[in-house]
Order: structure tokens, then sequence, then C-alpha cells
């Protein structure tokens, strides 16, 4: 697309203002900061720290790699990266399938001279060209190693790769290992995007293969789940890394940027279209991992973006469900909303700032707040709602919300202890048509904490929430009522003690009412209710925020993540 047109599309859809404020970070991300943060070497005292570092036991990785009709210069930058490792005992095993006579004779001849320096390094010329699932599977049998490791052939490792991927197997134990990745173009200080990772999270994961590059795992675990399969070819590695993740006991994610994946012609990185068949290899991937899960839905292919997807989750016909509205005027119109549902649904008014406590047991309570309204007819936002909780461990769902002017009003918070507010609004303020980072305001992420104008929650975390605070009296949360920020990330934050999720969804959205006070804008009072908020929950709080990333505390201005520093008005 010619630019000037491209960028007369982002004047029309986000604002002149917004527009250059994005090309201006752009450029600073690709011809600065990235280069800053990001860059592709160390300084010698870490490269002597991190060789002479001993593991409590010796691990070998093997790098898997298949060839074909792999550039010379993309390779010979590929196979440095490998030996240029502060970590030492791995292999590189390098599986040639190239149907160019003259390619393969190259490579071949690289390999060898490669191989007379470096023992590590195992070639293979193989015979026929059985497609990419089974080319890195034959990779795979030429490895020894306890782990083995994902490499394109076209791309780079950090020389720190491995070594800080051996310290999550040594420190935690890690038996599938992944970290963050940059994708550049021509030289890796062009920088083009820096993909900051989130730890292990499985509905973002499902929305599309966030976790990519670079992915390391156990021997055990791959024999568990099983090798590449060729029927999904084109999104081999989702499938794999599905398969992968379904197994594994305990996933680590290394917040740092260790992969540089290279974008060029034909790459998946330059453009999904470059090839196609991906989507819907990945489309049936998603299905399969649903049907081992037994999570009733379906899967559809995402428009416009790719490869991501939709999961329709089919919500059991007996699900219970108790609608807490705050006025009585939002009760009245949710009875009519609602009614067209065929599921039980009780809706009360709750006139007080109070918990509800009932002998009646229901599946989800869904709270509902003044002063906002739903942009669906009907019982969409419910129906969704509902929909996120199906999955096991998700537990808490809540839609996007937007304010007068069309733009981010609530996608989730994030926390960090090193922020004053340390409760921080994800995107606020992005356009509506913007997909944001990572197109992640298109689709259902994992968040930390949801909040806005409507919370869906699993009875079993509503429960334990007024059960512990009604033990100790309305004092340990001094009248915090049921439709309070402080109750609605509390609930985030049990949900997390039980080994659920928080899913945030932009496929219902409501919208604040003008003239709506935000809530938190704070007297004396709820200042002092926030204090007892954060000391009740002062050790959650202490540790990173598993849906963020220690990148986005310099990058996430520039991402438009709401990197803003007045969130709770404290």
């Amino acid at each position: 697309m010619n630019i000037w047109k491209k960028l007369g599309g982002f004047c029309k859809d986000y604002g002149i203002w917004y527009t250059a404020r994005k090309v201006v970070y752009r450029c600073y991300i690709k011809y600065y900061l990235g280069r800053k943060y990001c860059p592709l070497t160390i300084s010698e005292t870490d490269r002597r720290t991190q060789e002479q570092w001993k593991p409590d036991r010796k691990i070998k990785i093997s790098i898997v790699v298949p060839l074909y009709n792999t550039r010379e210069d993309f390779f010979r930058q590929m196979l440095d990266s490998v030996r240029n490792q502060t970590y030492g005992n791995w292999e590189l095993c390098l599986a040639d399938a190239s149907d160019h006579e003259e390619c393969s004779r190259m490579l071949q001849q690289l390999a060898q001279e490669a191989q007379k320096e470096d023992g590590r390094i195992r070639y293979q010329r193989l015979m026929i060209n059985e497609g990419i699932s089974e080319n890195t599977n034959r990779a795979i049998e030429m490895s020894t190693g306890e782990y083995i490791a994902l490499l394109d052939h076209d791309d780079i490792l950090h020389p720190s790769a491995l070594y800080d991927v051996m310290q999550a197997i040594n420190y935690h134990q890690g038996e599938f290992i992944y970290t963050d990745e940059l994708s550049f173009d021509g030289t890796p200080d062009r920088v083009q995007n820096i993909h900051f990772k989130p730890d292990f999270s499985p509905e973002s994961f499902r929305s599309n293969n966030y976790i990519c590059h670079f992915s390391v795992f156990s021997r055990r675990l791959l024999e568990k789940a099983g090798g590449f399969r060729k029927e999904y070819d084109g999104s081999q590695d989702y499938d794999m890394l599905l398969r992968l993740t379904d197994e594994a006991d305990n996933i680590y994610h290394v917040p740092k940027v260790r992969y540089y994946w290279r974008i060029h012609e034909g790459s998946v990185a330059s453009s999904t279209a470059a090839k196609p068949y991906t989507v819907e290899a990945g489309r049936r991937a998603l299905e399969a991992h649903l049907l081992r899960r037994k999570i009733p839905g379906k899967v559809s292919s995402a428009e416009g973006y790719g490869p991501f997807y939709r999961l329709h989750y089919e919500i059991p016909e007996t699900t219970k469900v108790l609608v807490m509205a705050e006025t009585e005027v939002i009760a009245r119109d949710l009875e009519h909303s609602l009614k067209e549902l065929p599921y039980e649904i009780e809706i009360r008014a709750v006139n007080q700032p109070r918990f509800e406590v009932d002998e009646k047991r229901f599946d989800v309570i869904v709270l509902v707040r003044e002063g906002y309204q739903p942009e669906q007819a009907g019982a969409e936002w419910m129906q969704e709602l509902l929909s996120c909780l199906v999955p096991r461990e998700n537990m808490v769902a809540a839609p996007i919300v937007y304010d007068n002017r069309g733009r981010v009003y609530h996608a989730g918070y994030g926390y960090s202890a090193a922020r004053p507010e340390q409760i921080y609004s994800l995107y606020r303020g992005v356009p509506r048509r913007d997909p944001s980072y990572m197109n992640r305001l298109a689709f259902r992420q994992n968040v930390s904490l949801a909040g806005g104008a409507v919370l869906a929650v699993k009875e079993e975390v509503y429960s334990d929430w007024v059960e512990e605070n009604l033990e100790v009296g309305t004092k340990k949360w001094n009248g915090w009522g049921a439709f309070s920020d402080q109750t609605w990330f509390s609930l985030c934050l049990k949900a997390k003690k039980r080994w659920g999720d928080c899913i945030y969804t932009p496929y219902v959205s409501f919208v604040k009412k003008p003239g709506m006070m935000d809530r938190k804008r704070t007297t004396v009072q709820q200042r002092e209710q926030w204090r007892m908020f954060f000391a009740m929950w002062d050790r959650m709080f202490k540790k990173e925020d598993p849906h963020g990333n220690p990148g986005m505390e310099v990058f996430g201005k520039f991402y438009f993540l709401g990197n803003n520093r007045n969130t709770l008005h404290l």
C-alpha cells in the first residue's frame, strides 16, 4: 500500500494527532529505543560471567534447524549466533531438505567447515523434502540433548539465549521455556517490532501463537506430546506448542529479547498473505486442542488479522446466573433484555454497598454498575461473558469499555510495585478502531485485573471472597461495596490465588455515559480504603504482574499500552 494512502487511512480512523504520535513513536523504536535496549551484543564482563557459571547439573540443549534453500548470508548469521552462545553445552542439528542442488552444496560445505572447527555442529542431507514438520522431526532425531530448542534457518539468537534458558531450568525447574522476541528488517538494529510477552496466558494463547520464538522444552515433555504433525504444516509450531503446553507442568517465561526474527519476502513475519494456508492449519490445531482439553466449542479465523482466532465456547444450558445490579432501574432493564437467554437467571437490585449471601447455588455471579450502557442489542454481552468462563481456568471476565469519544476507557489493568500508583489502566485512550499493540485489543486476552462496567465471576471465587470477609466482620474491608474497585480487583486477585485467570473481551463493549464520575477520584475516606486494599494484597503486588512485562516500563508509552501515571489518583 502507498505510504501516503496508508497514513491518510490512519488519520481518518484515529485522528491526526494520534497518527502523528504513532508514526513518531514507531520511528523512535525502530531507530533508537530498539537498538539501545535490545542490542544483539553483550559486554565482555557479562560474557565472562555467563561462561563461568556452572549449573547444578549438566544439561545439553539440542538446537534443531530444518534448512530449505537457505540464503548463504542468512545461514552464516544463524550459525554464528549459535556458536556465539555464552552457555556452551549445546549441539546444533541441521537437517537440509533444499531442492536447489547448488544451494545444498553450499550449505553442506559451510556446515562441514564449521564442524571441523566445532564438533557440536551436526549436518544431515535429507534425500526427500517431506515438508516442514517431517523435516523438523528429522532434525530432532539427530539430537541427543535433554532439552530441544527450535530455531528457524533465517533467524538469530542473542548470545545469552541459552544461558537464560538454563537459568530457568536450573533455578525454576522450567520444563517449557520461551523468551521475548524482536523482528527486524535487513539488519538486527532496524527494529520493526518488539514482542514483550506475558507469562503463560492460556486464553491469549488461544487467540494467537504469541509464544512462537524462542521455545525450548524437555525431551521428556516432547515424548509425552509427540513430534511435529505433517497435517498441520503451516502452523505446525502452533500445533506443537499447544500440545506441549497442554502437557507441561512448569511453563517459564524469560522476559528478555533473546530471539531476532528476520522479516523478508515470503516469511510469515512479513505477512500472513505470504502463506495463507497457515491460518486454516492453526484453526484446526486449536480445535484439536479443545478436544484434548474437553472444552466444548468451535474456532473461527479472524478476518483482517492473521493468524488470529476467535473461540466460540458452548455454554451449558444448565448454567445458573445471579445478576446483581447497582440500581433498581438497571435491574428492570436487565429483566427485559436478558429474558431471551435459555439459562436460569435471577436478577437482584443491590441498593446498599454490600455483599450478597445466599444459600442458593449459582454458577456465575454478574455485577452490573450504573453509568454504563452496552453497545450490543439484547443479551449479547451476557452471552459473551458466560462463554468466556466456560474453560475451567477462566474465572473472571469483563467487556471492553469506551468513553463517549470512542476511546478505550477500560481494557483491563496491570500492576507494578515500581510505580507510585501501583495499578494502571491498559490501553487507556486508544481509539476504537486501533487494534493496538500486537492486536491485543482485537481478541480476548488474559489480564491480571478487570474492571469497568460489568464483572462476571465464577461462584466459587465470589463465595470464597464473601466468606473470608464475613468471618472477620465488615471492618476488614471497611465498607467496600459489591461494586467498588477494591472488591472487583480483590475478586481478580482471589481468582489468581485459586490458579485461575481473568479475561477481558473486546467482542462486546460498553460505553461510559457522559457525566459519569470516575470511581477512582478518591475522597479522604476512599484513600484510606485504598491503603487497606494494598495492605491486604501486599504480597501479590510485590511480585511481577504475570500478564505484564518489565520491558513495558520502557516501551509501554510508545506502544500505547496505557503507561499513565495517575490511574488511581492516590
